[in-house]
């Protein structure tokens, strides 16, 4: 089985790019990624949750990418560095995506798993 690297580098939370609106946040989550020493810079995945309080996340596939991806580990260890970098209450009413558009944090996270 092939391994996949994924170097995340920055999020955008609240991104009207990404779909936020008065119902929806939406993050674009950027990140490297290295299967098998094929190199993908710069790949994006769109992220949307519900205005609510922990929320479940709704993750689109990696746009700049289109070989195979193992894409439930892929969805999780996207939620767990977006929930992790933007804080947990990101989405909920007194939260920071609703104070703040298009809310950049710049933080790396490596992660390997198969593909």
């Amino acid at each position: 089985m092939a391994i996949a690297t994924v170097t995340f580098r920055r999020c955008v939370v609240n991104a009207s790019v990404a779909g936020s609106n008065e119902r929806y946040v939406g993050s674009r989550v950027f990140f490297d990624l290295n299967i098998d020493g094929r190199e993908f810079v710069d790949v994006y995945t769109d992220v949307r949750a519900a205005r609510e309080e922990n929320a479940p996340l709704s993750v689109i596939p990696p746009l700049g990418y289109d070989g195979p991806l193992n894409f439930p580990v892929f969805q999780g260890l996207v939620e767990f560095y977006l929930r992790n970098t933007a804080g947990g209450s990101w989405a909920g009413p007194e939260g920071l995506g609703l104070r703040l558009r298009d809310w950049a944090i710049e933080q790396e996270m490596v992660v390997q798993f198969e593909v």
